[in-house]
C-alpha cells in the first residue's frame, strides 16, 4: 500500500481522566491510547499508530486533546464522530468524547507541532465542603491566602530550569521550559477554590503539579518563602515541594499558532467557570 493511499486524521478529543492510567499506552494498565486505537479498529477494522499531544498523567483530565494517526477510512468527519463516540460510550462504555475530525496534511504532528499548552489546576481550601466541586479540586484542609498563592506562582513565570520540578523518571533531555503566564483567581461563588491557570510552551513530567504542590506548602508555611528561586539554582527535587494530586489538573487546550497562545496567555481570557 502506497503511503499516498493514507489521509492523517486529527481528532480532538475530551476525557475523564478518573478510570485512565494516563494517555500513552502502557502494557499493564488501561489508558486513553488504548481505548481510542481499539475504538478505531471496531469502527474501521485498522490497527493504528496514534500520535498523541501529550502524554498526561494517570487520572488528569483532557477538555481538548489533539491526535493525529494516518488512516485509508474513506469515511468523511461527519461519520467519524458519530461513529466514535457511538463505539466509545454504547460499546465500550468509556467516559471518552470526540469532539471533531479533521484530515489534515500528511506532516501534521499532534505532538511536534504544538507550540504550547494551557493547564488548569483546581484548589480547595479550608474546612467547608461543596458536594461536586471539593471531589474536583485538591482540598487543602488550611486557612490560605489567594493572593498569597497567586504571588508565588508567579515566580514560574519565564524560561528557568525546571530539574527540581520534575519526576524521577522523567527522560526529557532538557530542563529548561517556558511559562509564559500564571493566573490564579477566585470562584466567582464559591470562594473556598483557587482556580490555577498556567500556560506554557512545554512542561516536564508532573512539573505542574510539583510546581503546585510546592507552591501550596510555601502559602501554608511548610516551605520557605525562598524555595523556588533556590530550587531553580540547586535543582534537586528532594528540596522542593509534593507532587499534588492527579485529579484536580486538566489539559484545557492545545495551540498550534504562537501568535494565538501568546494572546490567549496575555488576555487570560478563557476563566470558564468548573462546573
Amino acid at each position: 500500500m502506497e503511503l499516498s493511499e493514507y489521509r492523517n486524521l486529527k481528532l480532538i478529543l475530551s476525557w475523564n481522566g478518573e478510570k485512565f492510567n494516563g494517555y500513552q499506552y502502557q502494557p499493564h494498565a488501561f489508558t486513553v491510547q488504548e481505548a481510542i486505537t481499539n475504538a478505531w479498529n471496531v469502527f474501521s477494522g485498522e490497527t493504528v499508530s496514534l500520535c498523541g499531544c501529550s502524554r498526561l498523567d494517570a487520572g488528569v483530565h483532557a477538555q481538548y486533546y489533539v491526535l493525529n494517526f494516518h488512516t485509508k477510512t474513506a469515511a468523511d468527519s461527519e461519520r467519524i464522530v458519530r461513529g466514535m463516540n457511538g463505539i466509545l460510550h454504547s460499546h465500550l462504555a468509556l467516559d471518552i468524547c470526540v469532539s471533531s475530525a479533521e484530515f489534515v496534511k500528511s506532516d501534521f504532528h499532534a505532538r511536534f507541532h504544538a507550540a504550547g499548552k494551557h493547564y488548569r489546576y483546581l484548589i480547595w481550601y479550608g474546612f467547608s465542603e461543596h458536594a461536586f466541586l471539593t471531589k474536583r479540586a485538591w482540598h487543602v484542609r488550611s486557612k490560605i491566602s489567594p493572593e498569597s498563592v497567586c504571588e508565588i506562582l508567579k515566580q514560574f513565570e519565564g524560561e528557568h530550569d525546571f530539574a527540581a520540578f520534575r519526576s524521577s523518571d522523567c527522560s526529557a533531555k532538557t530542563t529548561v521550559r517556558k511559562i509564559l503566564a500564571v493566573d490564579a483567581w477566585i470562584h466567582p461563588i464559591h470562594k473556598e477554590m483557587i482556580i490555577v491557570d498556567i500556560w506554557g510552551e512545554g512542561f516536564l513530567k508532573n512539573m505542574i503539579r510539583n510546581m503546585v504542590g510546592t507552591a501550596v506548602e510555601m502559602a501554608t508555611g511548610k516551605r520557605s518563602l525562598s524555595t523556588i528561586t533556590e530550587s531553580f539554582v540547586h535543582r534537586d527535587r528532594t528540596k522542593t515541594g509534593m507532587c499534588a494530586p492527579a485529579w484536580p489538573l486538566t489539559l484545557m487546550h492545545v495551540y498550534y499558532d504562537k501568535e494565538k497562545i501568546l494572546i490567549s496567555s496575555k488576555n487570560k481570557a478563557q476563566k470558564q467557570v468548573p462546573c
